[in-house]
């Protein structure tokens, strides 16, 4: 995964950059970049044969199979669209409608299709139904994206520029690059008896509900894991995986958080994320935090209006805080495993997915996989770790987000972060001083 992605980087800068700037003199020579990419770019995935992947089998996802197809259907694109101009304002703002109006039927056919899976007395033929409606809406959002994308990307580029992102002449590394479709599926074990993230698979984006239930009974049963597949909202590859079913302000967040995994990709943070949880958990909040303010940034850059304050935690019923629900569930669900309860923790996780669904809530499966993976994230409350707020502390303390992204990249090791946040802290209490 990780070499597909630098080559692909590569590629965008010394390859089809060039062949932008040929374009302007009227040659086309995008069939180089065509040949190049199928001769160095890998085509398959090393296979370890893990429970993990003979569970799920017949749904792998091959990425650069994927990276492939898009990488040279986008940036064809790219070449082409040279010789049409740029959009004027007009046709921005239509783009960004046509978006919105997309992006919220698809929420509506996910939000249908989640309810639908989520209700154990719901038959084989309502769950196809539910998810033939979601695929047929996403279609339709294919056949228009590239223009949507290109002029979405521009936006965050010029918004990582101003931050003194870009080199001379503007020159963006790694460019702004992402698709607008339904990213594949992470499959996730944990072991039963504590809550901790052991291995991840990525599937593809069409299993379904009914197939995901089998691949997790495998490794329940072959393997004593528990396991789960969860939707993602993108999946940091070249060009990214953004999923198309979100608000203008939550696209324009996830686009940002993956570029920036692209970013650190190239620098000790990012190098270092498999050396240890603490490192994974920093990596992706930096990333969460980073990126929904580059969103916002943006967002009001496009629309000249204030970013709106998009705030699901209710679920719709005022009275209920989806974040203390969950805190209280992983706080409880930790107290009961320790206390080597494993039946018992399934069974209260188990009673509060349903409880959730009194609340319009509406998870498939929650049990210990499902918190490693959610707990990956230091800002999220299935998280136990300090280093959520210790990044909320950094930011705070720091004058734009621009300097946080500067200040967590070259940070290699969690203790390298803490001695970072340390001088901060120095820095501001001598100027307050």
């Amino acid at each position: 995964m990780a070499f597909a992605r630098a080559v692909s980087i590569l590629l965008s800068q010394f390859v089809l950059r060039p062949l932008r700037f040929a374009a302007r003199w009227g040659f086309r020579l995008a069939i180089l970049a065509v040949l190049f990419a199928a001769f160095v770019i890998p085509t398959g995935d090393v296979r370890r044969f893990s429970a993990l992947e003979i569970a799920a089998s017949e749904h792998l996802f091959s990425i650069p199979a994927w990276e492939i197809n898009n990488f040279l259907d986008k940036w064809t694109n790219r070449v082409i669209s040279i010789f049409g101009g740029r959009l004027s304002d007009e046709e921005g703002q239509a783009l960004l409608t046509d978006y919105s109006d997309l992006s919220h039927r698809i929420r509506v056919e996910t939000g249908n299709r989640d309810r639908v899976a989520a209700d154990l007395d719901a038959t084989v033929e309502e769950l196809e139904a539910a998810e033939h409606a979601l695929s047929d809406v996403r279609d339709i959002r294919r056949s228009g994206r590239d223009d949507t994308e290109e002029y979405l990307e521009s936006a965050i580029s010029a918004t990582l520029r101003e931050l003194g992102f870009g080199g001379p002449k503007g020159f963006l590394w790694p460019p702004v690059d992402f698709r607008l479709e339904e990213p594949p599926h992470v499959l996730v074990t944990s072991p039963r008896d504590r809550i901790e993230r052991l291995d991840t698979k990525l599937l593809e984006p069409g299993i379904n509900a009914l197939q995901s239930e089998v691949v997790e009974a495998r490794l329940l049963e072959d393997a004593n894991l528990s396991a789960i597949v969860l939707s993602l909202g993108g999946v940091a590859t070249f060009p990214t995986f953004v999923s198309d079913d979100k608000t203008l302000l939550d696209t324009l967040d996830l686009a940002s958080h993956e570029w920036l995994h692209a970013y650190f990709f190239f620098r000790p943070l990012g190098q270092n994320i498999n050396s240890g949880s603490e490192m994974n958990i920093l990596n992706e909040t930096v990333a969460n935090i980073a990126g929904e303010e580059l969103g916002i940034l943006t967002y009001e850059r496009l629309t000249g209006e204030k970013a709106p304050e998009e705030d699901e935690d209710s679920g719709g019923d005022e009275e209920f805080s989806f974040d203390d629900f969950m805190r209280e569930t992983r706080r409880m669900t930790d107290a009961l495993l320790l206390e080597g309860d494993i039946e018992g923790a399934e069974a209260y996780m188990e009673a509060r997915r349903v409880e959730l669904q009194d609340h319009r809530f509406f998870i498939r499966k929650l049990n210990q996989a499902w918190f490693g993976f959610n707990g990956t994230y230091g800002d999220s409350p299935a998280s136990v770790s300090p280093i959520g707020d210790e990044v909320k502390e950094l930011r705070s303390l720091l004058g734009d987000v621009g300097e946080l992204i500067r200040q967590a990249r070259g940070v290699g090791s969690y203790e390298e972060f803490q001695e970072v946040l340390q001088q901060a802290r120095d820095a501001a209490a001598a100027t307050s001083g």
